[in-house]
């Protein structure tokens, strides 16, 4: 789902990156005064993860690429806050170091992965009714995967359609592209995430961040 450089209009990559400065400001205001101390370890931990994770991406197309995200898994694991921190570092090095998704474009791609991905996801995901918690890590991480795509596709439809064909894909191209692709990636997403938490929910539920997967890891039936 990264997005190079030279794909989007000017006037959308900087629309990205006015959105992702605002919301990174925010959020490390946030931590600053909400973030434990012991969760820096995992972070870590987890953002290695996710990273190795994402390096392996394969083209799909319509100038993007397919990967998967992990985004979800962050932030049940860590909060929100936390998961879009870790998500935005991990963007920012693959950028710099790795190439792979655009310097311009780094807002969009920070936008359609971190902000969509732990944001989004977290609220399906706490919107599902306890007793289908589990069902909802695997409809959270679908959909963020999927609902991330969407937005790629409309910014590469949007850049085509303002610069007439200078930028971007034309949406006949980009939507069914990268919206078939990501409906699939996104299915393995949420396999992944759902095993990982289960695990982690019976072997240490104190690493878990949300508190309903705790409790019910403490009585011998998370995620059951």
């Amino acid at each position: 789902m990264h997005i190079p450089d030279g794909l989007m209009h000017p006037l959308i990559s900087l629309t990205g990156w006015i959105v992702a400065i605002i919301v990174i400001a925010l959020s490390v205001q946030i931590l600053n005064k909400r973030l434990p101390y012991r969760t820096l370890p995992l972070m870590a931990i987890i953002g290695g993860g996710i990273f190795v994770a994402q390096m392996i991406n394969f083209p799909i197309g319509a100038g993007t690429t397919g990967h998967l995200v992990g985004a979800v898994l962050a932030a049940i694991l860590l909060g929100p806050l936390a998961g879009f921190t870790i998500m935005v570092t991990i963007l920012i090095i693959q950028a710099l170091i790795f190439g792979d998704g655009g310097i311009t474009a780094l807002g969009l791609n920070i936008f359609n992965m971190a902000i969509i991905g732990c944001f989004l996801g977290w609220s399906v995901y706490r919107a599902v009714p306890e007793k289908y918690r589990k069902y909802g890590i695997l409809l959270a991480s679908w959909l963020a995967v999927f609902i991330g795509s969407l937005a790629c596709a409309a910014e590469l439809a949007g850049s085509f359609a303002i610069s007439g064909g200078l930028y971007g894909i034309t949406g006949l191209i980009a939507y069914p592209t990268i919206l078939i692709y990501h409906s699939i990636i996104g299915i393995g997403e949420a396999i992944i995430t759902f095993g990982i938490v289960s695990y982690i929910s019976r072997v240490s539920p104190d690493l878990i961040h949300v508190p309903a997967i705790k409790a019910k890891a403490r009585k011998g039936v998370a995620l059951e």
